[in-house]
């Protein structure tokens, strides 16, 4: 009788562990029942825009809620700390302007973190920098002005947002072409918005800033050359490597401007491999979406699809560049 006790209860023990639940891994229970977006910048810019345009439609895609939240300051540094000291299981994303931000805060704050703590996922709109002179002036190529720069030192004036790429794009063309520094008057604006009108207005020759912020002043002002792999639509220039290659001159890095697009903590992504990819998937599926990406472009948003290994490369090889042009002392 004894021995048929045992074997019942050891029966009946069997049947409710199988009638049990099997614990859920992270990769079955991802996505959880809330995610947070966190943009680094405050609200209303472009990196909160796309956040946001982004969130709406990505949660109908994993089917699970995704909220914003703003956490601004020292350009993007307060944001990403903020990020980096929340949970790494896939609940928070890093969703503002990946680059150059994170990569300036690294080399100008004692930063905690590092680009390898960070698990990136798309550079969806990237806003290259554009080379453009006033429209009154005489120059049609990157090449003349550069020669007339050359020719007369210091005549000639050029604004850029200080620290921006927009002025190591400057210096980067200034020695591809080998004209000094000191050739060109340099007039640092705290603003895109100032400096362009400062070109519009001939206050200075030329500028170099973001390209798609420059679309406001086009009619006054005339493309050369554009810091991107491709020319763009909207204006008629060379990349500014085809301008160097025209000119038998030697190649430069292509510095990205800004970059508004979504990473994860690195930890994620390597303790959760699956889950990881689930999100990539669901980024990428968005984006393939014609009626989400025409209303991006209705907002003037980008929607590029570069994945993990391109927005990675681009951001470590031009931190090296960021890193030589660094003038924190």
């Amino acid at each position: 009788m004894r021995k048929l006790a045992i074997a019942a209860a050891a029966l009946g023990l069997s049947l409710v562990a199988a009638l049990q639940p099997v614990a859920a891994t992270a990769e079955e229970a991802w996505p959880p029942r809330k995610i947070t977006f966190v943009v680094a910048l405050g609200p209303g810019g472009s990196a909160d825009r796309t956040a946001r345009a982004l969130a709406q439609r990505l949660q109908e895609e994993l089917g699970t809620p995704i909220s914003v939240v703003n956490q601004k300051g020292g350009g993007g540094h307060v944001g990403h700390t903020y990020f980096s000291q929340m949970p790494a299981d896939g609940s928070y994303f890093l969703a503002t302007s990946i680059h150059p931000y994170i990569s300036n805060a690294i080399l100008r704050f004692d930063a905690d973190y590092s680009l390898d703590d960070f698990a990136f996922i798309n550079g969806q709109w990237n806003d290259h920098d554009l080379f453009a002179v006033n429209a009154e002036t005489p120059y049609k190529t990157l090449a003349e002005f550069m020669a007339a720069a050359k020719a007369e030192p210091g005549k000639l004036k050029v604004s850029v947002v200080p620290g921006s790429t927009g002025a190591i794009n400057l210096e980067l063309a200034l020695e591809a072409f080998g004209v000094d520094k000191s050739a060109v008057n340099v007039v640092t604006y705290q603003s895109g918005g100032a400096a362009r009108t400062a070109v519009a207005g001939g206050q200075v020759d030329m500028t170099v800033l973001a390209a798609d912020g420059t679309l406001s002043v086009a009619e006054y002002v005339r493309p050369l050359a554009l810091a991107a792999d491709e020319p763009s639509e909207d204006w008629d220039a060379p990349t500014l490597n085809a301008a160097l290659e025209k000119n038998g001159l030697a190649a430069v890095p292509v510095l990205a401007g800004s970059m508004r697009g979504l990473a994860a903590h690195a930890a994620f992504k390597r303790d959760h491999p699956e889950a990881f990819q689930k999100m990539v998937a669901a980024y990428k599926a968005v984006l393939e979406d014609e009626e989400f990406v025409a209303g991006l472009k209705a907002q003037k948003i980008g929607t590029e699809w570069l994945g993990p290994e391109r927005t990675t490369g681009i951001i470590k090889s031009n931190f090296e560049v960021l890193k030589r042009f660094d003038t924190k002392e």
